[in-house]
């Protein structure tokens, strides 16, 4: 079991870092600035790539399905959006 609280724990940590690099940094070579600008800001992926809360909804589903391979994969998926919801919220209150 505690294998799985480590597991989790660094799973919403992961997702919670990459989905912050994709909407707020520039990345390498400007990699992240460069995808934003062309996806733009008329369609809902355009969007979704300046949302910190929006990327990680779709980037916890590879955590939760390494996680389980059955149909509970979905709370999973939940779960650590959630758990990045929770930082996320965390670190942005003023």
């Amino acid at each position: 079991m505690s294998d799985f609280v480590v597991y989790f724990a660094l799973s919403v940590l992961a997702v919670y870092r990459v989905s912050h690099m994709i909407a707020n940094e520039d990345g390498p070579f400007d990699v992240f600035v460069f995808i934003r600008e062309k996806a733009g800001q008329r369609n809902w992926i355009g969007r979704g790539l300046n949302c910190v809360l929006c990327i990680s909804v779709w980037l916890s589903i590879i955590p939760a399905i390494a996680m389980t391979r059955s149909a509970e994969f979905v709370l999973y998926w939940f779960a650590i959006a959630g758990g990045v919801l929770v930082i996320h919220k965390y670190f942005n209150r003023r």
